[in-house]
């Protein structure tokens, strides 16, 4: 007989053991220790203790679901983060129950919608299809036509839009001939693509001010590594010196993954090639500095991804940010 408790401390060894099964069906979602899988549920901010439910099969865990409403502004929706039965015990009902519970906990909270995306501030990290564990550090939401999209999808929920993660091995990967020749040309208009020194280009604040409307996270980004002990090298795109635009701070992570935090250059500035040459030359500086790969992930409705597209990334697997409206 199958019970449904709310979340306990003793159950994590049990959720982890579900998780652990679920690695183990396919190479997709990355193996983590212990230590490691509570590191990332219950040892994060928006863990919520009061909205994860346990299934238990006498005193075996079966199955969980966590869910976050992360504020009180109903406004908002509030989300499913981790949702997992055992495969032995799928379509029997446990996972509808789950869900129930975790809507329920919401709509305590207040929530007329919830979400499964990567707002919910829990993300899985995942490996690329097809490669030798290349790996991103977080899913952004449910894989298409994943047995969890069409579990979903029979439960009320619909796509509220489409995430698409990226990904390039580097061991081969050179500037191309068409950025290059682009910025010999920008020369002449004083346009440049460079690492960043303080003693040669100036204007961040005013352009971090200038972005920040539009783009806070960036802006927090570019002032959250300038104020490091050491901030890590970065890619100044800049006329004459000013800086007009921007990629984020440049590293390995211990995966062989080279960052990626975004690319934005100033609109006025924009038409000279300046955004591909950006992310082309951080890829090759990535390569240059001995990262393996890149991915990252981004919406299907980014006018960026045509950059991504022409610069040799492959669309790796799609996710749906799905939405359920109470």
């Amino acid at each position: 007989m199958i019970t449904y408790l709310a979340y306990n401390e003793k159950y994590q060894q049990g959720m982890y053991e579900v998780y652990v099964d679920l690695t183990q069906e396919e190479m997709f979602y990355q193996e983590k220790t212990f230590d490691e899988f509570k590191n990332t549920l219950f040892n994060s901010r928006a863990f919520e203790a009061d909205g994860t439910f346990v299934a238990l099969d006498g005193d075996k865990v079966v199955g969980f679901i966590s869910t976050n409403a992360r504020d009180d502004n109903p406004k908002t929706s509030g989300y499913i983060n981790t949702f997992i039965v055992n495969k032995a015990y799928r379509r029997q009902g446990i996972g509808s129950k789950l869900l129930e519970l975790g809507e329920a906990y919401l709509k305590e909270k207040g929530k007329t919608s919830v979400r499964f995306v990567f707002l919910s501030g829990i993300n899985w990290a995942w490996y690329i299809p097809y490669t030798d564990k290349h790996m991103h550090p977080g899913m952004p939401a449910v894989r298409m036509n994943s047995d969890f999209y069409i579990f979903l999808y029979h439960h009320g929920y619909a796509v509220n839009s489409i995430h698409e993660g990226f990904h390039l091995p580097l061991s081969e990967y050179e500037l191309p001939k068409a950025v290059v020749d682009k910025m010999e040309k920008n020369k002449e208009r004083g346009l440049f693509v460079e690492i960043y020194d303080p003693n040669k280009h100036y204007g961040v604040e005013e352009f971090c001010q200038k972005i920040e409307g539009d783009n806070p996270g960036f802006a927090y980004s570019i002032r959250y590594n300038l104020n490091r002990p050491e901030p890590k090298p970065w890619l100044c795109a800049n006329e004459n010196g000013r800086m007009v635009g921007w990629t984020g701070a440049m590293w390995n992570e211990e995966s062989g993954r080279g960052h990626f935090d975004g690319i934005i250059v100033d609109e006025d500035i924009r038409g000279a090639g300046l955004g591909k040459a950006l992310f082309c030359i951080l890829c090759y500086q990535s390569k240059l500095n001995g990262a393996q790969y890149m991915t990252f992930f981004t919406g299907l409705d980014n006018p960026a991804r045509y950059i991504y597209l022409g610069a040799g990334f492959k669309i790796a697997q799609s996710f749906a940010d799905m939405k359920k409206v109470f």
